[in-house]
């Protein structure tokens, strides 16, 4: 027997659902499109890592991290998940880019790993960049930030 049109109709409809393509992008002159996918964002970080009378250390891991104020605690300590990790030149200086999840939060982490090679023994140190701001948004693409991170001093050991 065959089907007939509503019937058919309400089967293409149902397949397309499926499918996830959507029957209606517009209703009533409102754009009401449907976006799939996980948000994104250009991101790039810049900073720099002194000694206490404002010397340049070389050879400082830093480590780059998401920091949630109400996140997923409980997959790190502190809601702090590490993105990725570089280490400074011999300006001292660091710099870091991404395109990715953005981070409305990042929490750097500084580490000692050469020992007195670098300049000295140095104390491990974290600071926070609160609300990073993104322009040019559009759709799940959250926009560009260029964090410029304030100059870290570290203390000796």
């Amino acid at each position: 027997m065959p089907l007939n049109k509503p019937k058919r109709l309400g089967f293409f409809a149902m397949l397309l659902a499926l499918l996830g393509i959507g029957g209606c992008s517009e209703i009533n002159g409102i754009n009401n499109m449907a976006m799939y996918g996980t948000p994104t964002a250009d991101w790039s970080v810049k900073g720099k890592v002194l000694d206490p009378d404002g010397k340049p250390v070389a050879g400082i891991q830093v480590i780059l991290g998401n920091h949630y104020e109400d996140g997923p605690g409980v997959i790190y300590d502190n809601h702090y998940i590490p993105i990725d990790t570089v280490n400074t030149g011999v300006d001292g200086s660091f710099s870091y880019q991404k395109h990715g999840f953005p981070i409305e939060h990042l929490q750097i982490d500084t580490h000692d790993i050469d020992g007195e090679a670098g300049g000295g023994e140095f104390q491990d140190a974290t600071i926070l960049v609160r609300n990073i701001e993104y322009k040019d948004k559009k759709g799940w693409y959250v926009g560009k930030a260029d964090i410029s991170v304030p100059d870290i001093k570290l203390k000796k050991k």
